[in-house]
């Protein structure tokens, strides 16, 4: 006993270094600790607007306007496809299309028109379109086409061409179908566009109508070869005589 006696009033100093060096680490831990648990909370703090503003995103895609692609061809100066709001009228189409050309027949285009989907507006110049010989043409009418070749349209100097049953807007004053396509007149090239035509079967009713004389009927047309009641049915809305 008088041995530990004797070592302790040797070495006390260093014992007490000892021990408080333990209590440094222990408070330091605590602290290390605590500073981990503020950060935790900070970082869920930061996180959840972060969550908001995904929503506020979402939101703001979800109120973004349709847009539409018409095809401008003809008397402007830059011809294209572009695209527009689903509010857009035509003649924001002709301005993103450089304006008219100088030579460009304007009175058979309503300008003021809203524009829909694969519309296809053309500009024909004035040589195209004799306004003397064609007063029709200040009556504004739409060419709708069942099909995307609108070569009978272009032919009627339609400028407002749209998809759909083949049928011309009430506003055409003469009150006929001129998109519809007459199968005593129209070539080969024209009676392929109809839905299940091809070009032998065009040919066969040319071919036809050189032997036999003009159709009196449409449904006369389902004595040509190849066209029986199934091809009928689907240019039976498309075909005059």
């Amino acid at each position: 006993m008088q041995n530990m006696s004797i070592w302790f009033k040797n070495h006390y100093k260093d014992l007490l270094i000892i021990i408080l060096l333990i209590i440094i680490l222990i408070l330091g831990y605590i602290f290390y600790m605590d500073d981990e648990d503020k950060d935790l909370s900070n970082t869920l703090a930061v996180e959840e607007p972060i969550i908001n503003d995904k929503t506020s995103n979402n939101n703001e895609d979800e109120e973004v306007k349709k847009t539409l692609k018409v095809d401008v061809k003809g008397a402007v100066k830059k011809p294209g496809v572009y695209e527009v709001e689903e509010n857009a009228i035509i003649n924001d189409v002709i301005t993103l299309a450089g304006g008219f050309n100088s030579n460009a027949y304007k009175n058979g285009i309503n300008l003021s028109k809203k524009v829909s989907d694969e519309m296809v507006i053309y500009v024909y110049t004035k040589s195209e379109v004799n306004p003397e010989s064609n007063e029709k043409k200040e009556t504004i009418t739409t060419c709708e086409v069942p099909t995307y070749n609108i070569t009978e349209c272009v032919k009627d100097k339609e400028s407002i061409i749209e998809n759909g049953t083949g049928n011309n807007s009430e506003n055409n004053t003469n009150g006929t179908n001129n998109s519809l396509v007459n199968i005593n007149t129209a070539s080969v090239d024209v009676l392929t566009t109809l839905s299940g035509i091809g070009t032998s079967k065009a040919q066969a009713i040319v071919n036809y109508r050189n032997e036999h004389g003009n159709f009196k009927s449409i449904e006369e047309i389902t004595n040509v070869s190849g066209i029986g009641e199934t091809v009928f049915a689907k240019i039976k809305d498309y075909i005059t005589v």
